[in-house]
């Protein structure tokens, strides 16, 4: 059963970007009502979970990303609720990055077997778009009156300059992604 096992947020970000051509992954609880929810809050006074991160990330990312979530559930017709109590689900959410090493990374058969000019600068960064940052934004969203976990979204994408330069288009395209798939129906 979906609720008595919690949903996993092992999710990260640092920069922060995730709207990728892929979508959101999404996982629910089956058997919720989400029909009966019209109002949300914040799980806690900072709903943002750092998870494996390259860095600590900006000062401006939680509530930028507080801001998005909170557009984009209004927009949907929920209503925000300051008093948790009085709110009918809760969020929280986990930012991350992690660095990589892509698939063109690694040498072609010409590219020599060693030292330079072989796999050694491929892997360790020699070559162009060998390691990239992987970023990551995971939303949780909680049944007020139990706490249980019922819906979990979650989104990657290899972060750019431009994704660091343009953070709050960023965030808005990667929540309004994991979003788009709630409520469940």
């Amino acid at each position: 059963m979906i609720r008595a096992t919690a949903i996993a947020v092992v999710i990260a970000l640092s920069a922060f970007g995730c709207a990728t051509g892929k979508p959101a992954k999404v996982a629910y609880d089956l058997e919720n009502n989400f029909s009966n929810y019209q109002s949300f809050s914040w799980l806690s006074e900072n709903p943002m979970k750092v998870g494996q991160a390259l860095a600590p990330p900006k000062k401006t990312l939680q509530p930028a990303v507080m801001a998005s979530i909170r557009s984009n559930l209004e927009a949907k017709g929920y209503r925000y609720q300051a008093d948790a109590v009085s709110a009918d689900f809760l969020l929280s959410f986990t930012v991350g990055s992690r660095e990589k090493i892509g698939p063109d990374a690694y040498p072609s058969e010409h590219s020599g077997v060693g030292g330079r000019g072989g796999w050694a600068t491929a892997y360790y960064g020699g070559g162009a778009g060998a390691a990239y940052t992987q970023g990551v934004l995971a939303i949780d969203i909680f049944d007020s009156h139990d706490r249980q976990p019922v819906w979990h979204g979650v989104a990657g994408k290899r972060i750019n300059e431009e994704d660091r330069e343009n953070m709050t288009g960023v965030i808005n395209a990667v929540v309004a992604s994991i979003l788009d798939d709630f409520p469940p129906q």
